[in-house]
């Protein structure tokens, strides 16, 4: 499963079932993300339950977790030294 805006939206939103979870477990460093993001995450309508989130919400929450993955794969990353 690629880290694309509609794949988050639908795995941190959808309804739970036995393919959520199944997604869930095959991508923990996705959920992770989720995760992470949820812990901050105020939603720009200021809804205050994600059953209350507007699609405008859900796509805010998935642009910080696409961001809060880039963060983390770019910290992983191996630093390339030039030479002078």
């Amino acid at each position: 499963m690629k880290s694309t805006v509609d794949n988050i939206k639908n795995l941190w939103f959808g309804a739970d079932t036995p393919i959520r979870q199944n997604k869930i477990k095959l991508h923990p460093e996705l959920w992770a993300a989720c995760e992470r993001v949820n812990q901050h995450f105020t939603p720009p309508s200021g809804a205050s339950q994600p059953e209350q989130y507007r699609k405008s919400d859900r796509l805010a929450f998935a642009r910080a977790v696409l961001k809060e993955l880039n963060q983390e794969e770019s910290a992983t990353e191996p630093k390339s030294y030039q030479m002078a």
